[in-house]
């Protein structure tokens, strides 16, 4: 049985302790120490790391009552070890979990949103509530955990050693299956609610606390959060972004929204006369390529290698070649790569079958039924022959099928 040291002081950054046991596991260590401030990984959250003695520590981990901790070597039973936390990582978790509690706390006060979900990753958080929560109820959740964590209140956590004991205490959460003795955590003037894991002393040392994303989740919200120095560096990536921007439109970072909008405006408007652009060229297109089909048993035959058409518009032109009985293949050449489709109208032969010849002659990758398919395909070398020899296979499938 391991103490933990960090159920009483979660601001414990190095310790003393003695090797009680030391066993081989895989390329590493598992050891294990009389009592250890190292926190496992549990409580939705990752483990403490650092090291134990000489021995480096990259993971932590309960089995029953024991902590084990995985390490780069090993060290003999009953050795006395010092051992040190990478606090930096400690503390980050700790402003972040204890960040948790604060928003958990704001939702349950402002909507009745019951905190039903929580992980803390290296670079991220998440918090799950079990309601929908809008856009501005995000904001005030928000605006309303940054208020309290400013007033720097204290953090504390206590065991209790019996149900009785709890009685009384104004409980935000009381985990499902806990037994006595159970530890809260109480932020002073707010939330109070089980908790296994470190935490900051004051609710000033979270930092800022900021919901950078929040979207429906199993009927609720999830809502990803950062908190301190990992909120600042969000801050600052944001203005790099924002400024970035408004140098681009040479205006100022308050305008930048703005011009952004601005220019969407613009290229929507381009959009729509490109649109009405190809709709006139796709016109003129399909009545040239009409006029230069060939009748073979009775069926208008095209096969035509087009410049730089996407495959929207190869559809498009397609279509307006149909007649009572057609076959149109066309082929765009895009520099490296070239798209094909393939449409016809009364004609007894698939173009999932025919589509496998092209498929195979320029050993692309594509595929239809009926009167449809299209690929596409690395360009060749020799593209107009292929396409010449394409074309006469589909002159004696029309005169043969």
């Amino acid at each position: 049985m391991t103490q933990r040291l960090y159920l009483l002081d979660s601001m414990l950054s190095s310790f003393d302790a003695v090797v009680t046991a030391c066993e081989p596991d895989r390329d590493a260590f598992l050891i294990e120490l009389d009592q250890s401030a190292f926190f496992p990984n549990k409580g939705g959250q990752p483990c403490d790391v650092g090291t134990v003695g000489e021995a480096v520590v990259s993971d932590v981990n309960e089995r029953g009552e024991h902590l084990l901790h995985r390490a780069d070597r090993a060290i003999p039973v009953g050795t006395a070890v010092h051992c040190e936390l990478d606090f930096a990582r400690r503390f980050d978790i700790m402003q972040q979990h204890t960040g948790e509690h604060l928003l958990s706390y704001c939702a349950w006060r402002l909507f009745g949103a019951q905190n039903v979900g929580f992980h803390c990753a290296l670079s991220y958080a998440t918090l799950d509530l079990d309601k929908a929560v809008g856009h501005e109820g995000i904001a005030e959740i928000e605006r309303l955990a940054n208020r309290l964590a400013a007033e720097n209140a204290a953090v504390t956590a206590k065991i209790y050693e019996t149900e009785e004991d709890l009685k009384g205490i104004p409980l935000r959460k009381h985990a499902e299956g806990l037994e006595a003795p159970i530890r809260i955590v109480t932020i002073e003037g707010s939330d109070a609610c089980t908790c296994c894991a470190p935490h900051v002393r004051r609710t000033g040392e979270i930092g800022q606390l900021k919901i950078i994303d929040a979207i429906p989740y199993k009927g609720g919200t999830r809502c990803t959060f950062l908190c301190g120095m990992r909120a600042l560096s969000h801050a600052q990536q944001m203005q790099d972004t924002v400024s970035a921007i408004a140098l681009k439109f040479s205006t100022a970072r308050e305008q930048a929204e703005a011009a952004v909008q601005k220019q969407a405006d613009e290229l929507s408007e381009t959009k729509r006369a490109l649109r009405q652009a190809y709709a006139a060229l796709d016109e003129y297109l399909a009545n040239a390529l009409k006029a230069e089909a060939e009748t073979v048993n009775g069926t208008k035959l095209i096969v035509k290698t087009l410049e730089s058409v996407d495959a929207k518009r190869l559809r498009n032109l397609a279509g307006a070649t149909m007649t009572e009985h057609a076959l149109t293949v066309l082929f765009s050449d895009t520099g490296d790569r070239v798209s094909y489709l393939l449409a016809s109208n009364g004609v007894k032969t698939d173009m999932g079958v025919l589509i496998g010849a092209v498929n195979a002659a320029f050993s692309g990758n594509g595929g239809g039924r009926g009167t449809l398919a299209q690929g596409s395909a690395k360009k060749p070398s020799g593209m107009a022959e292929t396409v010449e020899g394409l074309k006469t296979y589909f002159r004696n499938v029309l005169l043969h099928g």
